[in-house]
């Protein structure tokens, strides 16, 4: 599934030590104690200071951020990745095993996995009082797959989707161009940075898909089916005031949300954060490292995490599993023993406990720590403990195959041959992993590897092109469910030759498993056949070592309850309180005022 949105495109290079805007200052929004105690105020995670995305409210147009649109508009389905035998969704909304259908009631495929049908909710209306139908869905996707591979997620659709049919107002018809038993998981049920909205057929017919901005507040545009009209777009934040003319509430679906308008704010420096945090400025914001949470939770007792009593870890667990990376098409890291060697030398538990302060997971495969991927997990297990791969360093094994491999130490203890040391430069992009990497720099230097890194505004296009040997990233397959989406990323169709960008950037070829790949993304995971490839596929991955997984990534994420309560914790996990997420109206749906004094 080729990736839609990257995280490793967030070019952060000058977060540190900015100055940023000043919040909400001269517009007027929330100057008065009522107007606060009525107002949630985020802070996302797209654009640096100043929201770039003034005039742009079309969530498949190219650079997109995600600025209100994750709440305005709504999803077929929601999926909660942490949902837990007791909650599936908030109390309001009920699921089942993670799936909360929303605009949608439900969906079948047909035995071969080529069709889909879902079912629509009644008394569905977008904000102008038009009938949202199976019109909007047939016309969403089909535009999508017509404009591929202009708008995001349209590559996608082009290549799944053959047609679809409007069975009747409420029942929408998916043909697929071959089985896809995890379509509507990749695409349709919404959670984290994935998943696509629905949009007006009357609206968006006619104009031009690649560039119409769906911004017009005079016309009220984005006609969206939440209960949001965007009433002020400015560099320096975007304002949403509630609609209560909402159909939710006029169904008796849910009540209005207790928020009567939504602050966007842009993502600011880290320090600003926290002091934003601390001082009830901010509701909510972007995940921060584990020592201003710190900062912000001691000097606020209005702030939660995600457990209450701050037992760590306090972050909730992402998808996106740390990693290094290895340009496997280039020597010497086209070596799997080579790979194998630098696996030995990492410190998982080090790097824990030192980068994180205790707050974070090892991650011996690249797959998140869900509930529903542990059988995934142990099924690996024994293919970990013959190649001797823990969460400690065995640097007896790195120092056995870097010997078979003609390397000395030379008398500054670093490998060499012919003169000739080992270098290994780790690039990254400013902002992400530099908490951690000195440590993984130190730990590589110890076992004989001449190791440094270096943050570049850069990295990201430079390792798409193929022009860095190794570098840090995150899962890119955003596996939830089922490990398919991950392993799929490494399928050697996604390689490219040097200085072409290649979809996936670790250029790693193997026959073998590619096959194994293709083999599970035709059957559902409960398959057995599913489980027999998987069991392939993983073993090849923990052997040649295309991608070295680190750590689990937790977003830390202290939002305040001087003005909101119902976010969602340990104890209610309907979701996370990632505000820049598709889950965010969820989370704003759920929330009621703080009793006040």
């Amino acid at each position: 599934m080729p990736r839609t949105l990257d995280r490793r495109r967030f070019v952060l290079a000058s977060l540190a030590g900015i100055g940023g805007a000043t919040v909400l200052g001269g517009c007027g929004v929330a100057s008065g104690a009522q107007d606060r105690e009525d107002t949630l105020i985020v802070s996302v995670s797209d654009t640096i200071n100043q929201l770039s995305d003034v005039g742009v409210v079309n969530p498949f147009l190219l650079g997109t951020y995600r600025t209100g649109w994750q709440f305005a508009f709504e999803p077929l389905f929601f999926y909660n990745p942490w949902w837990t035998a007791k909650v599936t969704g908030p109390a309001w909304l009920p699921g089942k095993d993670g799936v909360i259908p929303y605009l949608a009631t439900g969906f079948r495929y047909n035995a071969d996995y080529t069709e889909i049908e879902i079912d629509l909710r009644p008394g569905v209306s977008w904000s102008d009082g038009k009938p949202f139908t199976a019109r909007d869905v047939a016309f969403t996707l089909e535009m999508l797959k017509a404009s591929a591979p202009q708008l995001n997620f349209s590559f996608d659709m082009n290549l799944w989707i053959k047609r679809v049919d409007v069975v009747s107002e409420l029942r929408a018809r998916i043909f697929l161009n071959r089985p896809n038993p995890r379509f509507m998981m990749s695409y349709l049920l919404w959670r984290q940075d994935v998943g696509i909205p629905m949009v007006p057929e009357h609206i968006f017919k006619g104009k031009p898909a690649t560039t119409f901005t769906n911004f017009d507040i005079d016309k009220g545009w984005p006609v969206v089916t939440g209960p949001w009209k965007l009433v002020n777009s400015t560099s320096e934040q975007k304002v949403w005031e509630r609609r209560d003319d909402w159909w939710g509430a006029k169904t008796g679906f849910h009540r209005l949300p207790a928020p009567k308008r939504v602050v966007v704010l842009p993502l600011y420096s880290t320090d600003k954060l926290t002091q934003l945090l601390a001082s009830n400025k901010l509701d909510a914001t972007h995940n921060i490292p584990p020592a201003n949470a710190k900062t912000a939770l001691r000097k606020n007792p209005d702030l939660i995490v995600r457990a209450r009593d701050q037992s760590k870890p306090w972050g909730w667990l992402d998808w996106w599993t740390n990693q290094l990376g290895f340009n496997c098409s280039r020597p010497p890291f086209d070596d799997p023993d080579i790979r194998m060697a630098i696996n030995y030398a990492l410190d998982r538990e080090e790097i824990i406990r030192v980068g994180f302060d205790g707050d974070s997971t090892a991650a011996l495969l690249p797959l998140p720590s869900y509930p529903s991927l542990r059988k995934f997990r142990d099924l690996a297990r024994p293919t970990l403990e013959s190649k001797g791969i823990s969460t400690t360093a065995h640097l007896e094994k790195t120092n056995q195959i870097m010997e078979s491999k003609g390397y000395r130490k030379d008398p500054k203890g670093l490998w060499a041959v012919n003169g000739k040391r080992f270098p290994i430069v780790i690039m990254c992009q400013p902002g992400f992993f530099e908490s951690y990497l000195p440590i993984m720099v130190a730990q590589l230097r110890r076992a004989g590897f001449d190791a440094g890194y270096k943050a570049l505004s850069t990295a990201g296009s430079m390792v798409d092109r193929g022009e860095i040997d190794a570098f840090m990233d995150g899962n890119q397959g955003a596996a939830v469910s089922d490990p398919y989406g991950e392993l799929e990323t490494l399928h050697g169709r996604y390689s490219a030759p040097a200085g072409k960008v290649a979809t996936y950037p670790n250029r790693w070829k193997n026959p073998e498993y590619d096959h194994l790949v293709e083999e599970m993304g035709s059957l559902p995971p409960e398959d057995p056949r599913f489980v027999s490839a998987y069991e392939k596929a993983i073993a090849n991955v923990v052997a040649e070592a295309p991608v070295i997984p680190l750590v689990d990534n937790y977003l830390i994420m202290p939002v305040s309850t001087k003005y909101w309560h119902g976010w969602p914790d340990e104890s209610n996990p309907y979701c996370a309180p990632s505000l820049w997420h598709r889950t965010a109206g969820l989370v704003i749906n759920s929330l009621e005022p703080a009793p006040r004094p």
